[in-house]
């Protein structure tokens, strides 16, 4: 078997195999890089020293004036409508699984920290006159009601869309908002696809890409495994499972991993996965890769513990899609979830090593003053989704053409931020076609239940920043 070439390998896969999945037909239009000039934003910033304190007024981003990408509306349906003055109120849509099964019982609260975060941005006048209005619509993870819930935003108004959850969702709406020139901001999924701005410059990103992840984990399972691993993959059948394993696949021969079986559930399956890790178990694999979805996670682990029990002496490592990682999530499978690997690029908010940073300390006291204390945790993905948007908002309020829907977009894609919850060393940018991807940074973490129940996240190494352009 071979051995592993290390992470810095892994790092060129991923970049390599994110540029596959993207559109080969988007070439590079920009004329000049970002200069890193700074407009004036109230937030507070996480420290090189895992501290953080309250900064204002400076935070860097963009200037959108020197930046080079730049969005032609004349292919617009309603160019003058791209190019209109945003006065008063600006009206941001979504769309989530806010009911339905597996995916509302885990991304529900996503919608209160998003809708949290905004009501605290209009607290504080962020946008200083401009007062943000959000409607979310429940899709219930199903894409084929997602074009009817953007629909009626659409007809009520929206100017912008953000935080929309899943693959699948987000590309059933993609065309529209294009063709309308409506910015598609934030999307909550790490497909490739976000990559492909000439085609599709309204749409961008807010996770880490899939491929990243696969790359990252297959570098990890070569370090536990140097003298070669024996894998076997479980995912959710749809688009978000299928871009992590083919990602993991085309990494697997240069990484010594053998992959020998694959399994796989329907998205709308909230049954356990029984003859699925039963499988899975008869195979004795070294490593399960496993992509479910929503309270899919609980039940894979907790069959897992199952046949672990059943099979005296089999003790797979297990790596999880990060979008499990969430201490709500992981919390219901108890002991089942000791022990197994993930990633992320924000702080874990209920380990209360990190109860004292100031942007944890008030976020929480925000949260806790709304009454969300109790979803806190997963909250804290639609928080700084919410966050990232302001930001993105203020900075076109500022460029010269004022608050357009074109000049969002334009402040998107020419952008730089550290949200308030990111682990120290994250930064969200993006520049054009150059570097399309909003996030690309992740850490590896272990996740540890104690006797009593609860669980800590611990970081394996360092945060892994060579993905960033």
């Amino acid at each position: 078997m071979k051995r592993t070439r290390g992470l810095a390998a892994a790092i060129a896969a991923g970049v390599l195999l994110i540029a596959a999945c993207s559109d080969d037909k988007t070439t590079d239009s920009t004329t000049a890089p970002s200069t890193g000039d700074t407009v004036a934003v109230e937030t507070t910033v996480a420290t090189d020293d895992s501290t953080a304190e309250t900064v204002a007024d400076t935070t860097p981003v963009t200037d959108p004036v020197a930046a080079g990408w730049t969005v032609d509306t004349d292919n617009c349906v309603d160019p003058a409508a791209a190019n209109a003055p945003i006065e008063g109120t600006i009206k941001i849509g979504s769309a989530m699984p806010l009911s339905g099964g597996a995916a509302a019982a885990a991304f529900a609260p996503v919608k209160d920290g998003f809708e949290a975060y905004i009501k605290y941005a209009n607290e504080k006048g962020l946008l200083g006159d401009i007062n943000i209005e959000v409607t979310i619509e429940d899709d219930q993870y199903n894409a084929e009601l997602t074009p009817g819930a953007v629909a009626k935003q659409i007809d009520a108004g929206v100017n912008i869309f953000s935080g929309i959850i899943g693959s699948p969702n987000n590309l059933a709406v993609r065309d529209t908002l294009n063709d309308n020139c409506i910015p598609q901001l934030a999307a909550l999924t790490g497909s490739p696809a976000w990559g492909e701005v000439a085609d599709y410059p309204w749409t961008i990103g807010q996770l880490v890409p899939y491929p990243v992840e696969s790359a990252v984990y297959a570098a990890q399972i070569a370090e536990l495994y140097p003298d070669g691993a024996k894998v076997s993959l479980f995912h959710v059948n749809n688009e978000f499972g299928q871009y992590y394993v083919e990602a993991f696949k085309e990494l697997a021969d240069q990484y010594g991993i053998e992959i020998i079986g694959e399994e796989t559930v329907e998205a709308t399956d909230s049954n356990p996965p029984t003859a699925q890790i039963t499988n899975i178990a008869a195979a004795k694999p070294d490593v399960i890769m496993a992509v479910p979805l929503g309270a899919q996670c609980i039940s894979f682990l907790n069959e897992v513990a199952n046949a672990k029990a059943a099979n005296p002496g089999w003790t797979p490592a297990t790596f999880l899609t990060n979008t499990c990682a969430s201490s709500l999530i992981l919390g219901a499978s108890g002991q089942a979830a000791n022990g197994l690997y993930t990633s992320s690029n924000l702080i874990d908010v209920v380990d209360p090593a990190n109860a004292a940073l100031p942007n944890v300390a008030e976020y929480l006291a925000y949260m806790g003053s709304v009454g969300k204390s109790d979803v806190a945790a997963t909250a804290g993905a639609g928080w700084t989704t919410a966050e990232v948007t302001v930001a993105i908002l203020k900075q076109a309020q500022a460029s010269p053409e004022g608050l357009t829907q074109a000049s969002i977009i334009k402040a998107a894609r020419n952008f730089t931020y550290t949200p308030t919850l990111g682990l120290p060393g994250v930064e969200f940018k993006m520049n054009g076609e150059e570097d399309p991807y909003l996030a690309e940074s992740l850490v590896v973490r272990q996740y540890a239940v104690a006797a009593d129940g609860s669980g800590t996240f611990t970081d394996i190494g360092d945060l892994i920043t060579e993905f960033e352009s």
